[in-house]
């Protein structure tokens, strides 16, 4: 057992508490998220953010219940596949807020609508780029397993 996996490590005790808050947060953004059109606290979101609803709700579902397994089990071959799998349900998401873009900027002069499609093609590429990672996150991993010597996670 490392250091860094014994129970009453301090470092141990902040990430679980870190795991905590991110499922706290997820759970309040799935209220919101599943509520904002009826309290119309954005002008600009259009009705067609009910399309993007579904997979939204899978990611933040995703989101709790992979935290929540990290409470009990955070080995990092564990958790580089499960951020991987994050991962592929956020480009999954932002393709969605891509194609049905729900947003109606109509009444501003700025673009925003460029802005945002922008900002939506960047957060394609940064998660692309994260993907990557993980990759070869999990290829490390799985090399230095195979390594003489090594008792793995």
């Amino acid at each position: 057992m490392t250091a860094q996996s014994e129970p009453g490590n301090p470092k141990r005790v902040g990430q679980r508490i870190g795991y905590a808050v991110a499922i706290a947060c997820n759970v309040a953004l799935l209220v919101i998220v599943n509520n904002i059109l009826d309290w119309g606290w954005l002008p600009w979101l259009t009705a067609d953010f009910r399309d993007v609803l579904p997979v939204l709700n899978v990611s933040f579902g995703a989101s709790i219940a992979v935290n929540a397994v990290y409470l009990a089990y955070d080995a990092p071959g564990f958790k580089a596949a499960a951020e991987l799998g994050l991962l592929i349900v956020a480009l999954i998401v932002t393709i969605r807020f891509w194609r049905v873009f729900p947003f109606d900027f109509s009444a501003y002069d700025f673009s925003w609508g460029t802005l945002v499609r922008w900002l939506l093609g960047l957060a394609m590429f940064g998660i692309c780029i994260g993907m990557l990672v993980q990759l070869a996150q999990l290829a490390r991993l799985a090399a230095r397993r195979g390594a003489p010597g090594d008792p793995g996670d």
